[in-house]
């Protein structure tokens, strides 16, 4: 019986690292075109950021996807682009278990 928690206990280790590896890769491929696409404006880059951001769709929780999506819709909105970028930040920061201190 102890063999068996010890393999189950293991297997869940390596579906939660990789989980989290896939979604700090996806994470960080999505702020590299973001950025990209800020710098450049290339249909290319947009190209880029829909991909990391399709990448974000399949891993991503709710408030992640949400987040995102605030980023595309606040793009004439510099206030709101504000708050996006914040909401954004937390939001992966909270999925990633990273603390904001």
């Amino acid at each position: 019986m102890t063999a068996f928690v010890q393999s189950w206990l293991s297997s869940r280790a390596k579906l939660n690292e990789r989980s989290f590896q896939e979604r700090k890769e996806a994470y960080q491929g999505l702020l590299e075109a973001y950025h990209r696409a800020a710098v450049e404006g290339t249909d290319q880059a947009s190209k880029n950021f829909a991909y990391w951001q399709m990448r974000c769709e399949i891993v991503a929780p709710v408030i992640v996807r949400e987040a995102i999506d605030e980023i595309i819709a606040s793009n004439a909105d510099r206030k709101g682009r504000s708050r996006a970028h914040d909401k954004l930040k937390s939001s992966m920061r909270r999925d990633l278990g990273i603390t904001s201190e």
